[in-house]
């Protein structure tokens, strides 16, 4: 029975045209460790690995590119190629030959994608809302009817009692589409002049919230 010798790996050297067949070198390394009690280690083998231009068509790739991917050979020892084609330690007749996937340019080019950590995306955040304001500024502002001043939100003092309860989603939707449309609120929100807390109109006040409105128009 013929012995099989399968070698895995890149070329270590170009390949050799020789008319209906080609050759190049492939090297298997040794083991580090031999058993204990043998005094020898095993070493890198040269191999000269010989495939038909059938074969090598099969592969679909130039010569040049050749030297750059990694195979997987399947063939049988051979000690008959000529001295001067046979650069290896022992000639290989190449039974079956295939491209494998090179796993160290995958990791490499994993490697190169950076992960997008907490920072990144606390600014990308940071980015959007500051584009939604500035969008929401080109916006032409429609003075709702009753207004008697402008406030910023942070200045309106919130009761606990209203703290307490969500707005409905109809209410919600109302001040939403208000806000798209015309930039703020539909109505005033209602304030005491004196201490700033909220009256009145939690709603428009809770979705400017949300939209991060700067300032809102208000009514005493």
């Amino acid at each position: 029975m013929a012995q099989k010798i399968s070698l895995t790996g890149r070329p270590t050297s170009s390949i050799q045209d020789y008319g209906k067949y080609l050759a190049f070198d492939m090297e298997e390394k040794g083991s580090p460790n031999a058993p204990k009690g043998i005094p020898f280690q095993s070493n890198a083998i040269t191999y000269t690995v010989v495939l038909s231009l059938k074969q090598f068509n099969k592969l679909n790739i130039n010569q040049e590119e050749f030297s750059q991917r990694r195979f997987l050979v399947q063939g049988e020892p051979c000690l008959d190629i000529p001295f001067e084609q046979c650069t290896g330690e022992i000639g290989v007749i190449c039974m079956q030959i295939q491209e494998i996937e090179d796993k160290g340019k995958e990791k490499k080019q994993t490697k190169q994608i950076p992960k997008k950590g907490s920072r990144a995306k606390k600014q990308e955040e940071s980015k959007s809302l500051e584009e939604s304001k500035q969008e929401q500024e080109k916006k032409p502002l429609l003075v709702p009817k009753g207004t008697k001043d402008w406030m910023s939100l942070d200045d309106i003092k919130v009761p606990e009692t209203f703290l307490q309860f969500t707005p409905g989603i109809a209410k919600q939707k109302a001040v939403e589409e208000s806000i798209e449309k015309n930039g703020t609120v539909d109505k005033p929100i209602i304030i005491n002049p004196e201490t700033h807390e909220l009256v009145d109109s939690y709603s428009r006040y809770y979705v400017a919230k949300q939209k991060k409105l700067d300032r809102v128009p208000v009514h005493y």
